[in-house]
């Protein structure tokens, strides 16, 4: 199950990158909804959820939790741009990349979000403690993949890059996974986004691979 879930995640990340950044830039419920849904499908498959309208709070849930993850992490650099390391930053001070602290809080939203409601959706008798704790550990979990994934476009954004680049799927204007940023080049915020989404729904994939693991073991018997 583990493994199926894992896999679930790497494939929903780069869909999620095919058809919502068509051109290089964010886009709407799409990109939490494409998750959702494979998330929901793989675990309906192992007969881990236990009802339809279950399935579909699962997947209101994930959704939502990437809109308002996104909302997080744009209002925060919004509210405070100085948290923008000044390397990072744009000529234009509305356009430069995100922040750490603004990944890592848009990230713990959504991992509260997405793993809370995992853990109540498809464990049946679960306590409010243990609820608690498992969602803030998906917090946790969240904003660290929310850094990494973004930390990471030098080799997972660039070997995604080059991928969706051999079959024609980056934005026509980009040549190079990089660009120039105050005459040093780094990489294209494609190339982040592409990291970021790969590295986080497949962590986060994983973790709930593991938190459902001893109901999945309950299925086989």
């Amino acid at each position: 199950m583990i493994v199926l879930l894992v896999l679930t995640g790497l494939v929903s990340g780069l869909l999620t990158s095919i058809f919502t950044l068509p051109n290089g830039t964010e886009a709407g419920f799409m990109s939490g909804m494409i998750f959702a849904v494979l998330l929901t499908a793989c675990l309906a498959i192992w007969g881990i959820v236990p009802s339809v309208w279950k399935a579909w709070g699962i997947i209101l849930v994930v959704t939502a939790a990437y809109a308002v993850a996104l909302y997080t992490a744009v209002g925060i650099q919004m509210r405070y741009p100085q948290i923008v390391p000044t390397a990072e930053q744009w000529d234009m001070g509305t356009n430069e990349p995100a922040s750490p602290i603004a990944l890592f809080l848009g990230g713990l939203v959504g991992g509260f979000l997405v793993l809370g409601a995992v853990a109540f959706f498809c464990r049946p008798g679960i306590s409010r403690g243990t609820l608690a704790r498992t969602a803030l550990l998906g917090a946790l979990l969240g904003g660290v993949l929310g850094v990494a994934g973004w930390a990471l476009r030098s080799s997972v954004g660039a070997a995604v890059w080059h991928l969706f680049h051999a079959f024609h799927l980056t934005p026509s204007w980009e040549r190079s996974p990089r660009t120039q940023f105050h005459d040093e080049y780094d990489y294209t915020n494609s190339s982040r986004m592409y990291s970021l989404y790969v590295v986080w729904q497949t962590g986060v994939a994983l973790a709930a691979g593991i938190l459902l693991r001893p109901l999945a073991n309950l299925e086989k018997k």
